[in-house]
């Protein structure tokens, strides 16, 4: 038993960034070489929060209100004034996730299985399970160790993966990308209810690499109106996230120019399934407390 005991010791640090272990999992979940034992699903009490009447929904499109890309161009120079790159294999630690990721803007985000995605790993790297959370439609949902006091845009690193060969049938004209429609909502504490408030950002037809080894594209949603006058920055808020403490994503699989029958949904019978690799949530530039 001991001996038991010390093995799950030293499985710790690949678990997670943290020794946090209530969000620790027993005979190391989430790594397994079968598919379909990797989804995380878990929602961490956010379903049974009371939503205030009329929560707020924005229908966004790809290109117009956010971006889908492999790399950081709709991210504004005064954002990454030091021309960060999205990914740079030959220095890894000068890549933009690292110098912008949600832990080194808040130390409390470095703890907890789910602090893999405030990281900065916005690709696989060679780590595989252990970089990033597989999603199926439903998704998953966390609160924040602590409230959003300030921000400026969000950013997500992801990609699609399957569970067969990633060139298809023969037949087939799968690409290896997809487009799928994200749902981010994000749980605002009202100082004078029990209830929260909800926002929720529809990103429709977000287009995702798909088996396309751990290559990732990068999400941007601006959050403010910023300009410049007279040498300084002035900030409007275009949406009001004041006061979030949890957040939650779902999806749905759109098109998949293959010819296999393909579930997102991991309870679904099928003999092939689709799953969202989640990365990284970004917030640069945000403050917390």
């Amino acid at each position: 038993m001991k001996n038991k005991s010390l093995i799950f010791l030293m499985l710790v640090p690949f678990l997670a960034s943290c020794s946090k272990t209530s969000e620790l999992y027993a005979d190391y979940a989430y790594n397994s070489p079968d598919f379909m034992e990797n989804y995380y699903r878990e929602t961490n009490g956010i379903e049974d929060l009371e939503i205030e009447s009329n929560p707020k929904e924005y229908s966004l499109i790809n290109k117009v209100n956010y971006h889908s890309e492999s790399s950081l161009k709709h991210v504004r120079d005064y954002d990454n004034p030091n021309k960060l790159p999205w990914v740079d294999s030959l220095n890894y630690d000068n890549e933009y996730g690292r110098n912008y990721n949600l832990s080194k803007t808040n130390q409390s985000f470095s703890y907890g299985y789910l602090s893999k995605l405030y990281d900065g790993r916005v690709r696989c790297e060679g780590k595989y399970q252990l970089s990033r959370v597989q999603l199926d439609r439903h998704g998953y949902a966390t609160f924040f160790p602590k409230q959003l006091v300030d921000y400026s845009y969000l950013g997500i690193s992801l990609r699609g993966a399957t569970d067969f060969d990633n060139s298809g049938p023969v037949d087939s004209p799968y690409q290896g990308e997809v487009e799928i429609d994200l749902h981010v909502s994000f749980y605002i504490a009202n100082p004078n209810s029990e209830k929260y408030k909800k926002v929720t950002f529809n990103f429709i037809d977000a287009v995702i690499p798909c088996d396309n080894s751990g290559s990732t594209y990068l999400i941007t949603l601006y959050l403010t109106n910023e300009n410049a006058i007279d040498g300084e920055t002035h900030r409007s808020y275009r949406y009001d996230l004041f006061d979030a403490t949890a957040m939650s994503m779902s999806y749905e699989l759109k098109t998949f120019k293959t010819g296999y029958d393909v579930s997102d949904d991991a309870d679904e019978e099928k003999d092939h399934h689709f799953a969202v690799m989640l990365y990284e949530v970004l917030m640069p530039n945000s403050s917390w407390q």
